[in-house]
């Protein structure tokens, strides 16, 4: 008896020991003898698509072939009119309905369907219900309490029994006899192989009948309704004379006039059946609380009044014509009047989906509104049709329309009045049709984001962030379940892309309400990489066609600066091979700050996970279509410098029409104007590992930091040749870096020699020198050579300081390591382990720049405080760079922030921060902009909203001159080219000539406020 229920029950009996030749029968993917196990099947395979019909848009809908399609691949049957009455008691227990409620299941793609609101309460089974629902274990803000969640698994399971369908298809059961072995029946008449031989009728009528009494266990109210009036026809009801008289086109356009009042008289008692069924007495009884009812019927019965009484007016004025001779001559008048006042149809259409959901949600959440809904769709005069198949009519209503006045206008004569008429109605109903489309897609995703924005938490702390899901400009391009792993009962992942983000939460329901708790730090759409692993490599390794991608090889290197990421990675997806079976897996990797980690997702079939690329691609491109902020454009002959020959420094002089080039093998100089074709540089100096240039045009000297040793060299060496170039003067030896500001008045030169507990910066003024002046005469000019040269070399190794261009001011000892150096108007500003120190230089006096007293500044100090008093000897190298705003604040960029302060240290503007999605090396400025430098992408935001404005993606990207405190502001950088990377590719970044950047200084800074 074990082996018999087991084998009735679950379907488990194994077959292949018996030797039986089914054994090559495909198995089903579930026991489809159960209707539930069919149902979830069926929720996770159908694909959810917008369709038009009858000139409406129908969101996230399938056709009558898909629901058949995917019920004969579940059951691995391919009887089509078993998978068609399989689909009939399932659409019987509102698993799903056709749009308009009218029709039941067809075979046929024509008729469009959608799931009910409800099955998405039920998506897999009790258990995935309970972690829904927020009965499961856990803890922290992952989980709801039990009594938010409205019930203990009890009742989430009782839950799941009431909204799934359920009963059981015998003759796709096992045959309860243990020796029913084989494809022949046994002995048994009601075998189910004996069933299968039964030649059943063609109608499918007849079919649905004998499942309901012979072959299905169904509750009593899963028949199918009936939920068209009987109506005579207009032949029925004119004098025969009459009739014969008219000709068959005449006829037919009287049938066609008849049918048009009708309908419109049993469209005007729906509406009726609302006010006098619905309204009116939730209206009056205590069925919901007083503190909700007003505006739940507003929501849900919004608009029916103003509808109902255009149509009245309508109808009556067809039937006074109808009533005035048996053959109506003229109708388009009267249509053309009223069609123009079809203004509340609008409204209604656009809120029609917000009412389903309040109408569900009150459902769930109050039995005493469920028990009345359930009671008054069993009146009569509900024609057994549900409430919703009700507020759906006006919508469908305006788009019948437009059949009924095409089918008129087909058989009215030449020379008709109507003939004029109807196409301006028609032409009408369809601009009013057109609208609604726009407004109800419009409302549907403001309600879907307002939904989602007051429902939202995340998981862990760290990853808050504000998604700005109330802009008006903002939208939900795709939603859907992807599961967790492979497991049958794996937990499933809501995945939202947004247009701006994509999200991956945990759904959970709490009286009756969703709630999302965002379960990974959501991803810009610009730094989201996508791909699809192979699964014969333990499922987590990349297929060898899916690179990561930075830059198509394809694409021009001028049109780099485009707002979004390259789309590489997309081509030839679908061709990835999945050697396991039911194993659809997407990885989604954030590049940047978080590119070393990324998570694999499963859907379950390949059609649900196709849009999921798609979509995600088509986003991408939509960025790249909107036009840039900033391009980049190349300064440098393209193919000049190989990848081994690093680029590490770019500066310009001469009123910026020339630049000087650092590379590993030397320094170069070129042109760098638009006067000259030709920017291919030329070298001028051979000297090794060239990190750093600095032209000082005031003493006509050239500062190069070449190997950590500083050397000064006459300017007009800009003009020779490696071979002939001069000796340099050595400045100083251990030089990690320098700089050249002007402070106090005075061309200052900074050089550092540092060390891990302690920087001593020598400070240097730049001054002209006699000396230079007559070695740089024309007469001495052409001696410079042989013996003159080799003294000279020796001299300057033994020169003091002053004989060279620059006289030592002072030295400024700091405590700590310095990484970078700075100078202001009076004030040298020291990056180091401890932030950044402010000197005096007129009193050496330190002090710190951000305020150590103030609070709001506590997530920055308190970090730099556990760095400065970490064990280790080499603490890691800090970026900080600040920058003066129009408004005179300062803008402060960490590694990890950005920020605003003011002239004393203290924070502006608390509302706002950035946190950087990448890991920047350096920063640019150029107002209302900052660029934050990933070795991967440049970061561009708004320093007004933090929000982020473009990304231009390459890779081993670099800042070679920030233009901060330079001759002019220009930002340079380089990268590996794009199209041969095995070279360096140098750019400059500048705004688009179509970008007028208005600098609006009376907005004050808030991440809260996006654009």
């Amino acid at each position: 008896m074990a082996q018999r229920s087991q084998s009735f029950a679950y379907g488990t009996k194994n077959e292949s020991k018996l030797g039986s030749p089914s054994t090559s029968t495909p198995k089903p993917i579930v026991y489809s003898a159960l209707l539930s196990r069919i149902a979830i099947e069926l929720r996770q395979r159908i694909t959810l698509s917008d369709h038009i019909k009858d000139d409406i848009e129908y969101k996230n809908t399938f056709d009558g072939k898909q629901m058949v399609d995917k019920i004969g691949l579940i059951i691995q049957k391919s009887d089509r009119k078993l998978a068609l009455r399989i689909g009939r008691l399932l659409s019987a227990q509102r698993f799903f309905h056709d749009v308009s409620y009218e029709t039941q299941l067809m075979d046929s793609s024509i008729h469009l369907y959608e799931f009910t609101n409800r099955t998405l309460y039920t998506l897999t089974s009790p258990r995935s219900l309970q972690e829904v629902g927020g009965g499961g274990g856990g803890g922290g803000s992952d989980c709801w309490s039990e009594s938010e969640s409205g019930g203990d698994v009890n009742a989430i399971e009782l839950a799941y029994n009431q909204h799934m369908p359920n009963g059981i298809i015998t003759d796709l059961t096992h045959c309860y006899v243990p020796t029913c072995w084989g494809v022949k029946p046994c002995y048994s008449p009601i075998c189910p192989k004996r069933l299968l031989q039964i030649q059943r009728e063609d109608s499918i009528d007849s079919l649905t009948n004998f499942l309901t009494n012979t072959s299905t266990v169904l509750p009593k109210s899963t028949t199918l309704a009936t939920t068209s009036l009987h109506h005579d026809y207009w032949a029925d009801n004119v004098d025969k004379i009459i009739y014969d008289g008219l000709t068959k086109m005449e006829r037919k356009r009287q049938e066609n006039l008849y049918e048009l009042i009708y309908t419109e008289k049993d469209y005007v008692q729906s509406l009726e059946y609302l006010q006098t069924m619905w309204i009116k007495p939730l209206t009056e009884r205590p069925i919901i609380p007083t503190s909700r009812r007003e505006s739940f019927i507003r929501k849900v019965f919004g608009g029916i009044e103003s509808i109902y009484k255009i149509n009245i007016q309508l109808l009556q004025a067809l039937q006074t014509r109808q009533n005035e001779h048996s053959i109506i001559y003229q109708v388009g008048d009267i249509l053309l009047n009223y069609v123009t006042d079809f203004e509340p149809y609008i409204r209604y259409g656009s809120k029609q989906y917000e009412a389903k959901f309040a109408l569900e949600n009150e459902r769930y959440i109050n039995s005493n509104f469920d028990a009345f809904v359930n009671a008054t769709e069993r009146h009569p005069s509900s024609l057994k049709l549900e409430v919703n198949g009700f507020l759906t009519k006006p919508t469908t209503r305006l788009g019948r329309y437009t059949l009924l006045f095409n089918e008129i206008l087909k058989h009215t004569p030449p020379d008709h009045p109507d003939l004029e008429d109807l196409p301006k109605a028609v032409t009408i109903i369809k601009r009013f049709l057109s609208r609604v489309n726009i407004e109800t897609g419009q409302a549907k995703n403001r309600f879907d984001l307002e939904r989602i924005h007051y429902n939202l938490s995340f998981k862990y702390k760290a990853d808050e962030m504000n998604l700005d899901l109330l802009n008006k400009n903002r939208s939900i391009i795709k939603q859907g379940t992807l599961k967790k792993s492979l497991q049958p009962d794996s937990v499933e992942y809501q995945v939202i892309l947004f247009d701006h983000y994509l999200i991956v939460a945990k759904l959970k329901i709490a009286n009756g309400t969703e709630r999302y708790v965002i379960q990974k730090r959501p991803i810009p759409i610009e730094l989201l990489s996508v791909y699809l692993p192979d699964t014969s490599l333990n499922g987590t390794k990349r297929s060898s066609t899916l690179m990561l991608p930075y830059l198509s090889p394809s694409t021009s290197p001028i049109m780099q600066g485009r707002s979004s990421t390259d789309l590489g990675p997309y081509k030839d997806m679908t061709s990835v091979p999945n050697t396991k079976l039911n194993q659809y897996p997407i990885a989604f990797q954030h590049l940047g700050r978080n590119s070393t980690t990324h998570f694999t997702l499963y859907a379950t079939s390949p059609a649900t996970r196709k849009p999921w690329l798609e979509k995600i691609r088509l986003q991408q491109e939509e960025k790249n279509k909107k036009s840039p902020i900033f391009e980049i454009v190349p300064v440098v002959s393209q193919y000049e410098f190989v990848d081994t020959n690093k680029i590490n420094h770019f500066i310009t002089f001469n009123s910026g029409q020339q630049y000087l080039l650092a590379a590993d093998d030397g320094v170069y100089v070129g042109h760098h104007n638009y006067k000259y074709a030709d920017t291919t540089p030329h070298k001028v100096l051979a000297l090794e590992k060239v990190t750093q240039l600095f032209a000082i045009e005031s003493t006509e000297t050239l500062l190069v930091l070449a190997d950590k040793t500083l050397w000064e060299y006459p300017l007009d060496v800009v003009n020779g040749k490696p071979e002939t170039q001069p000796a340099g003067r050595l400045v100083q030896t251990h030089v990690p870096f320098f700089f050249v500001g002007n402070c106090l008045k005075r061309t200052v030169l900074c050089v550092p020699k540092i060390s891990t507990l302690k920087s001593v910066i020598s400070t240097y003024e730049a001054v002209r020198s006699i000396d230079t002046l007559v070695a740089a005469s024309p007469v001495n000019a052409k001696r410079s050579s042989g013996f003159i040269d080799r003294l000279l070399t020796m001299r300057s190794l033994t020169l003091p300081s002053d004989e060279l261009h620059l006289k030592k001011i002072k030295d400024c000892y700091v405590p700590c390591e310095a990484y970078a150096v700075e100078l202001s108007t009076s004030m040298m500003l020291i990056t180091s382990s401890r932030g950044m120190i402010m000197v005096d230089m007129r009193t050496d006096k330190p002090q710190q720049l951000l305020n150590p007293n103030d609070r709001n500044l506590a997530f920055i100090l308190e970090r730099e405080k556990e760095v400065s008093s970490s064990l280790n000897l080499r603490q890691p190298i800090k970026r900080i760079s600040i920058f003066r705003t129009p408004r005179n604040h300062y803008f402060i960029c960490y590694d990890e922030y950005a920020f605003y302060i003011d002239s004393k240290g203290n924070r502006l503007f608390n509302k706002f921060l950035i946190e950087w999605e990448g890991t920047p090396e350096s920063f640019a400025f150029s107002y209302p902009f900052v660029m934050a430098f990933d070795s991967s992408f440049i970061e561009i935001r708004n320093v007004i909203t933090g929000a982020i404005e473009q990304i231009i993606r390459g890779k081993n990207m670099k800042c070679i001159n920030t233009g901060h405190k330079t001759e002019l502001p220009l930002i340079f950088g380089c990268m590996l080219d794009p199209v041969k990377p095995n070279y360096q590719y140098v750019f400059k970044i500048q705004l688009c000539a179509n970008n007028l950047i208005e600098q609006d200084t009376s907005i004050e800074p808030s991440t809260l406020r996006r654009s």
